[in-house]
């Protein structure tokens, strides 16, 4: 029968409600059950874009399927509609993450691995460090960043993005002080030009209000920085990243895995990808291969 497709929605216990997409492959999955003794599925976090732009690699969750792991992509309230709408409130997205790990065992999987692509990395380091279970078998980060906040710094530096990075902390500080902004005013939007290429088109742009942008991306989003979250990672992890990415800089996975190495994991891994951009085109297959490969020793 090949890959089957189950559209599902799950909610949060704060409300919010999301859709998401269980691919299966029933044949394959039988077959892993039998030889692990576990039926262990995957949930995979989008990008900052959502699932149904381009924010999630959307090759990898029926490969991973035939291969004998489900695979249940998952909307977040950080996707690109939340970040205009003020949902985008970072630790608030962990939720929807615990929301489907609860549906999948409501479906009777008993473990899981816990995948996250480009931002969608530093939500599920967040949730594994916050969660920590015998249920989680692992970690995969796809293309993550050292830090949200770091990354957009970076970036927006490198481009020559307007307004800066500093003239946006500046921006906020004079609205909120040295509050948190959750005021109504600060739901306001405000467009970054030039912070993902070296255009002002729409693409190489992005959209917040000053409080999703506050924080996800703000010097205070310590939930949105990675490398506060991984030293508290114990199980088994992936970083995968193109040596070709211009989004986030290949020294950066480096760095993660070196880090959690000091913390005291000596069960993390690093795939580099050659000749892979952000989003792994023409390079589908390595990436692919690289995350089946963990998964058969992990799940």
């Amino acid at each position: 029968m090949g890959v089957e497709r189950v559209l599902a929605t799950i909610s949060a216990d704060d409300g919010e409600v999301h859709d998401a997409l269980l691919h299966i492959d029933d044949r394959t999955t039988r077959v892993r059950e039998r030889a692990t003794g576990r039926r262990t599925a995957v949930i995979h976090v989008h990008g900052i874009m959502g699932n149904f732009l381009v924010g999630t690699l959307r090759f990898l969750p029926g490969r991973l399927a035939r291969a004998g792991f489900p695979t249940l992509v998952v909307e977040t309230r950080m996707g690109n509609v939340g970040q205009l709408f003020g949902k985008a409130i970072f630790d608030d997205a962990v939720k929807d993450i615990s929301a489907a790990w609860s549906w999948l065992q409501v479906q009777g999987y008993d473990s899981v691995v816990v995948c996250g692509y480009s931002s969608g990395a530093t939500l599920a380091a967040r949730y594994v460090a916050t969660h920590p279970s015998q249920a989680v078998r692992g970690l995969i980060s796809i293309s993550g960043p050292w830090g949200l906040p770091e990354s957009l710094e970076q970036r927006s530096r490198h481009w020559g993005a307007e307004p800066t990075y500093d003239e946006i902390v500046a921006r906020l500080g004079e609205v909120v002080g040295e509050g948190t902004p959750d005021s109504p005013a600060d739901d306001r939007l405000f467009v970054i030009e030039q912070s993902r290429g070296p255009t002002r088109r729409p693409r190489d742009s992005e959209v917040y209000t000053y409080r999703t942008w506050w924080h996800s991306r703000g010097p205070e989003a310590h939930a949105a920085q990675a490398y506060r979250q991984l030293p508290s990672v114990g199980v088994p992890t992936l970083f995968t990243q193109g040596d070709a990415d211009d989004v986030v800089a290949p020294e950066e996975a480096e760095r993660q895995v070196a880090l959690m190495h000091d913390a005291g994991n000596d069960r993390v891994h690093l795939a580099r990808i050659p000749g892979a951009s952000h989003f792994y085109k023409g390079q589908e297959v390595l990436l692919v291969d690289a995350i089946t490969a963990f998964l058969r020793e992990v799940a």
